[in-house]
C-alpha cells in the first residue's frame, strides 16, 4: 500500500509537470517526444528505487559498509547515465527549437541532475522513514511479548510455590502420622489456614506486608508443632512500621522451608533459627539464620541444598525487584545466612 500512495504521488507530480510544460514553456517539440521524456525518466526513478531497495540496502546489513557506499554511489550513477542516454536517442532525431535548451547528452546530463538528486533523496528519506516506523512498532511489540512473558513467568513460579510447599508440608504430617503424634490433627488445621492464604489472597501481584509476615509467623507455628521445644529455638525479631506497605507475596517461605529443613536436624542436638526483619521508609531488610548441625563425626555439614526452592525464589526477585534487590546467601562453619534487602 505505501508503495502504491508513493508511486501514485510521483505519477501525480510528473503529470503536473508535463501539463505545465505544454501550458507555460511551450516547447516546441512534438507531444509523443514530451511524453516519452517523462515516461522514460518515470520509468528510471522506478528501477532505481527497487535497485535500491533489493541490491543497496541488503548490503546495509553488513558489517563492512563500504561495499553499501560503493554500491550506492555505482546504483546512482549508472541509471543515471540510463536515462541520459535514453532521452540522448528520443531527443537525437528530433531538431532542436531556437531558444530551447542544449539535448545533446553533456546538456541533458547537466540539465536533469538536480531533479533526479532530489527524487532520489526524497525517496530514501521516505524508505528510511518507514523502515525507522516499522522497527518502532517492532520493537513496541518485542517489548510487549517480552511483558507478557515475564508477567506469565512470574505467575508460573508462583505457582510452583503451592505444590512445592505442599509437598514438604505433607512430608511433615507423615512422617507425624508414622509416630501417631497427637498434634497431627493440629498440624493440618493450620495447613489449612496457609493454602487458603496462598490459594485465595496471593493472586494479586502485591500484597499487604503485614499480611506476609502473618503467613510467616503461621508457618513457623506450624513448624514449632512437630519440633520438640528443647530441641531448637526459634527467635522472631521485628523492627520500623509496617504501615501500608506492600511487597510480592511468598517471597520468604522458600528460605523459612530451607532453614526448617536443614537447619533443624534433631538426631544433632539443639537447633536455632533467628528471623530479624528491619523496616524503613523504603526498604525491607530480611536477615535469616540457622545453625549448622554436625555429622556423627563433629564436623559440620556444608552442604546446602534449596532445590527449586531457592531458584524459584531468585528468579522471582530478578523479574520483580530488577535491580532492587540484594540478596546474600553465605555458608558460614558454624551457620547459614540469607540476607535479603528489597527496595519497595
Amino acid at each position: 500500500m505505501l508503495h502504491l500512495i508513493f508511486w501514485l504521488g510521483l505519477l501525480a507530480s510528473f503529470y503536473f509537470s508535463y501539463v505545465n510544460s505544454i501550458r507555460f514553456l511551450k516547447l516546441g517539440y512534438p507531444n509523443s517526444i514530451v511524453i516519452a521524456s517523462f515516461s522514460i525518466r518515470f520509468i528510471v526513478f522506478f528501477f532505481v528505487a527497487y535497485t535500491f531497495l533489493f541490491f543497496v540496502v541488503p548490503l546495509s546489513k553488513k558489517s563492512n559498509k563500504y561495499y553499501y557506499w560503493m554500491s550506492l554511489v555505482g546504483v546512482i550513477l549508472f541509471w543515471y547515465l540510463v536515462q541520459t542516454l535514453t532521452l540522448t536517442s528520443i531527443f537525437s532525431p528530433v531538431a532542436n527549437p531556437p531558444g530551447k535548451a542544449d539535448n545533446s547528452f553533456l546538456g541533458l546530463l547537466i540539465r536533469y541532475y538536480s531533479s533526479y538528486l532530489i527524487f532520489l533523496s526524497i525517496f530514501i528519506a521516505f524508505y528510511y522513514f518507514v523502515d525507522i516506523y516499522d522497527q518502532q512498532k517492532g520493537l513496541k511489540k518485542l517489548q510487549q511479548y517480552k511483558t507478557q512473558k515475564i508477567a506469565l513467568e512470574s505467575s508460573f513460579l508462583k505457582s510452583q510455590i503451592n505444590p512445592h510447599f505442599l509437598f514438604n508440608t505433607l512430608n511433615n504430617i507423615y512422617a507425624l502420622s508414622m509416630k501417631k503424634s497427637t498434634q497431627t490433627k493440629v498440624i493440618i488445621e493450620r495447613l489449612e489456614s496457609l493454602l487458603h492464604y496462598m490459594l485465595y489472597e496471593c493472586k494479586a501481584d502485591l500484597v499487604p506486608l503485614a499480611n506476609e509476615f502473618t503467613f510467616t509467623d503461621s508457618y513457623i507455628a506450624l513448624e514449632k508443632l512437630r519440633h520438640n521445644e528443647n530441641q531448637i529455638k526459634v527467635t522472631v525479631q521485628i523492627n520500623g512500621e509496617i504501615g501500608n506497605k506492600k511487597i510480592a507475596p511468598l517471597l520468604l517461605i522458600n528460605f523459612l522451608e530451607n532453614a526448617f529443613k536443614h537447619g533443624t536436624k534433631t538426631s544433632f542436638g539443639k537447633s536455632w533459627i533467628n528471623l530479624e526483619i528491619d523496616v524503613t521508609e523504603e526498604l525491607v531488610h530480611f536477615k535469616l539464620q540457622n545453625s549448622k548441625p554436625f555429622n556423627l563425626v563433629g564436623q559440620s555439614i556444608s552442604e546446602y541444598k534449596g532445590g527449586i526452592g531457592l531458584k524459584n525464589v531468585k528468579r522471582r526477585l530478578e523479574i520483580l525487584y530488577p535491580q532492587r534487590h540484594d540478596l546474600a546467601i553465605n555458608n558460614f562453619k558454624d551457620r547459614f545466612e540469607v540476607d535479603l534487602s528489597i527496595n519497595l
